[in-house]
């Protein structure tokens, strides 16, 4: 409410206030060497209490390491930077995920989906905690990851290029491949591009087409779906507030589905049809979307 961080696809990070006064700044680049993702930096940061927490998750076009790193929201001092590993081929190391809190036993742990892997971190240092492979059961050398994870109950929601999903509970130690694995889902409409969103009981997802599907979140079974959307093409993420979700196509369409166990289409709503990547944002109750040609803000009165 009273600071701003951004992260460009350059690598620019920087803290402004709300107003607008830039507080410090620095550069990934430069300070750690060029990224080498095939389609650019994507991943956006994540606010964890006094840290501002960044990934970057690349090995296409590079052989630097990729690594996760944590710096002071007030000062920009760095805390923490760790390499993460990953034996990963070709462009299976690119992420463009973004890094999500998951709390274990009470304590909070940085989850990293990307690279062939789910890790968990120690938000105080960085350090791995756990980490579970199969999201490249074939050893593929395209299966870069674009969808961010969830969490919900303690279980983490991992996408890939499609298939699988895996559903984790989160902790443990070192390989929790077998051991930590809730469920798997290898069926037809599972998104590539767009991340999913679960309120602990359904999960749902939108593959990029814009066929929209709900699971069981406890058990990984289809219970409607996949159902169609606006036609067009979908990159925005899923979003659920107040027992709907919104699905934002490239076309500037957004699609407003009844959240629950049985599919309901409840609106279609166009904006200027300008191209769209972006992800609608919900605060109070007004809706933010950024198409690319206007921001809208759309609320009641």
């Amino acid at each position: 409410g009273k600071h701003v961080w951004v992260v460009t696809g350059t690598g620019q990070v920087a803290a402004y206030t709300v107003e607008g006064k830039q507080v410090w700044t620095f550069n990934l680049q430069e300070t750690y060497g060029d990224f080498g993702l095939n389609w650019g930096y994507a991943s956006s940061p994540l606010l964890y209490k006094n840290k501002l927490i960044i990934e970057i998750l690349h090995g296409m076009h590079t052989d630097l390491p990729s690594y996760v790193t944590a710096y002071d929201t007030m000062t920009g001092k760095r805390l923490w930077k760790q390499v993460r590993p990953t034996d990963a081929q070709r462009e299976s190391p690119d992420a463009y995920t973004t890094p999500v809190v998951a709390t274990v036993d009470g304590k909070d742990q940085i989850v990293i989906s990307g690279a062939d892997n789910v890790t968990g971190h120690d938000p105080e240092t960085g350090e791995e905690l756990w980490r579970s492979g199969g999201m490249n059961p074939e050893g593929s050398g395209s299966y870069r990851i674009v969808g961010s994870p969830v969490v919900a109950d303690g279980i983490v929601y991992a996408t890939s290029r499609k298939k699988p999903i895996l559903a984790l509970k989160a902790g443990g130690t070192g390989d929790i491949t077998a051991s930590h694995l809730v469920w798997k889902f290898e069926g037809s409409g599972a998104p590539d591009v767009p991340s999913s969103v679960t309120d602990g009981k359904h999960y749902y997802m939108v593959d990029d087409r814009g066929l929209v599907s709900c699971l069981n979140a406890k058990t990984g079974e289809t219970i409607w779906g996949p159902e169609r959307t606006a036609q067009g093409t979908v990159s925005s993420s899923l979003v659920l507030a107040e027992g709907k979700l919104f699905i934002l196509n490239e076309n500037g369409v957004t699609t407003v589905v009844a959240a629950g166990s049985d599919y309901k289409l409840l609106a279609t709503n166009e904006l200027d049809g300008s191209y769209t990547l972006s992800s609608p944002a919900i605060a109070g109750n007004q809706i933010f979307i950024r198409t690319g040609t206007h921001l809208y803000c759309i609320g009641e009165g």
